[in-house]
């Protein structure tokens, strides 16, 4: 019996922790546009843009910084035959076309700019940036991609409408460290350091939901 009796306060610790946690996470989804920037497309931007769906888990660690997982579906394409010939003077005799899909998957921190309470206030907001690490898995390709990794950056706003949902919209940027996501390699003439890998980015806005909030169901627990 004195064994069960032990095991009493590691319950209580483990529940004390789960409790927390749920406290301080958010669950939502993800919906806007992708579009690509490489050797195809050096500079415009929103070019060929696609739907991109995807989820968002953040933990908020505190009223100035986040914590959020995320994984998101995007297409993304590209084709010489959208740019004028004086833009790409090293164009082959064939034009360079790639289609592509990948589920992008991210872990990353958010710095929030103005004090922000998801749980306690109404219309609370504020503007943030955001870092991490993210790596993209190929689901349908056409040219010689892989599997990569990638420098994500972007920035973005959030508000909350309730107590327990919240919302907002970001752009963000993926340096991907992989000059062959279209299928091609860059060509001396075309040569850049901004542009000697490929990249891609999506702007969109998000929903997330609080599940379970322990100090308004009770309030003798702080």
């Amino acid at each position: 019996m004195k064994k069960y009796f032990l095991l009493v306060p590691v319950i209580m610790i483990m529940t004390g922790i789960n409790v927390q946690a749920q406290r301080n996470a958010n669950v939502g989804i993800f919906a806007g546009i992708a579009y690509y920037l490489g050797d195809i497309n050096p500079s415009r931007h929103f070019y060929r843009p696609s739907l991109s769906l995807g989820g968002i888990y953040r933990f908020n660690i505190n009223t100035r910084y986040a914590v959020r997982f995320s994984a998101i579906y995007i297409n993304l394409s590209g084709n010489d035959l959208d740019f004028p010939g004086d833009l790409h003077p090293d164009r082959p005799v064939s034009p360079r076309f790639f289609n592509t899909s990948l589920i992008d998957a991210a872990l990353q921190v958010e710095f929030n700019f103005l004090p922000y309470e998801p749980n306690q206030t109404r219309w609370d907001y504020t503007p943030y940036i955001t870092t991490g690490l993210a790596g993209a898995l190929i689901i349908q390709t056409d040219r010689d991609a892989n599997n990569f990794v990638s420098l994500p950056f972007g920035i973005g706003i959030k508000t909350t409408f309730t107590k327990r949902l919240s919302g907002g919209a970001e752009w963000s940027f993926r340096k991907t460290f992989n000059d062959r996501f279209d299928g091609y390699l860059n060509y001396p003439e075309t040569y850049s350091i901004i542009h000697n890998n490929d990249w891609y980015s999506y702007l969109g806005i998000f929903i997330t939901y609080k599940f379970f909030n322990f100090a308004v169901d009770c309030p003798a627990y702080d």
